[in-house]
């Protein structure tokens, strides 16, 4: 009887333990084939939160979305981040977009003042609209 059991135990938690490490070792989806929630102009995007924050996150918060405007900065820090700042040079707020490791190397094709669109996940409003794990969009 004793047998039994432990066969039974064990027919269960090997299969379980390989799921669990799996799931626990698995990586954030790419957000390349991934369809944005909302598709934006950066000024846009910013006036909603800067009008109604609360209501932008309802519609925002959490999704993928979409951006087009103009670099009006792009931060490097070492080879590992890249942060891409979007909007206009005379306004206080950005979308401020932080690339996803595996794409920096096309951020190289750009500079300031140059049209972009990116595409990442809603984070909210913190001095500027936060957009992580983000893709450049190359061609619509």
């Amino acid at each position: 009887m004793l047998k039994k059991i432990i066969l039974v135990v064990l027919v269960i938690a090997i299969p379980l333990s390989f799921y669990l490490y799996k799931e626990y070792h698995r990586k954030p989806a790419d957000l390349s084939s991934v369809q944005p929630a909302a598709k934006l102009n950066a000024g846009a995007f910013l006036d909603e939160y800067e009008k109604d924050e609360a209501n932008a996150n309802h519609r925002y918060l959490g999704k993928t979305i979409q951006v087009r405007g103009t670099i009006t900065e792009i931060v490097k820090q070492q080879d590992t981040l890249a942060n891409v700042m979007i909007g206009d040079t005379a306004s206080m707020h950005k979308v401020s977009c932080l690339l996803d490791k595996h794409h920096i190397g096309l951020i190289n094709q750009y500079k300031a003042g140059q049209q972009i669109t990116i595409k990442g996940i809603c984070t909210g409003f913190l001095m500027d609209v936060e957009l992580n794990r983000c893709v450049i969009v190359e061609k619509e």
